[in-house]
């Protein structure tokens, strides 16, 4: 009966957040463009990844940057991405440079190894192998 449909953030810079997520694969799907503000969204396989940049906007709040501060924090905390290869991921991130941190691989609590990145807006994308 239901099936997971999109992911929505807001973004500060639409444009570097555009040509960000189109180096994973995402492509464009819709856009909608207003005086108030510019939705877009790009599409990967099944996943939508709605963007709202609106004229007048909040900057994320710091505690939201920070993975160990934000996941203690009721409400949404970040997507992740799944990859077949988690160390061919960390490869090709740190090799387009789409990470200006040290990638560090953990072993979850249920077994997948992951790490995390940010954004060109500091919003957390989680890296997981399947």
């Amino acid at each position: 009966m239901f099936n997971f449909n999109h992911v929505t953030i807001s973004v500060d810079n639409l444009e570097n957040t555009i040509k960000f997520y189109k180096n994973f694969g995402f492509q464009m799907h819709k856009e909608y463009h207003d005086e108030n503000v510019d939705i877009v969204m790009l599409k990967l396989e099944n996943m939508i990844l709605e963007m709202f940049h609106y004229q007048e906007r909040e900057e994320l709040p710091e505690h939201s940057k920070e993975l160990g501060i934000d996941l203690k924090t009721v409400g949404n905390k970040h997507f992740g991405l799944g990859v077949k290869d988690i160390m061919e991921a960390k490869k090709f991130i740190e090799d387009n440079n789409l990470c200006n941190q040290q990638i560090t691989i953990t072993k979850g609590r249920l077994g997948k190894p992951y790490f995390f990145i940010k954004d060109p807006n500091g919003i957390l994308m989680e890296i997981i192998e399947e």
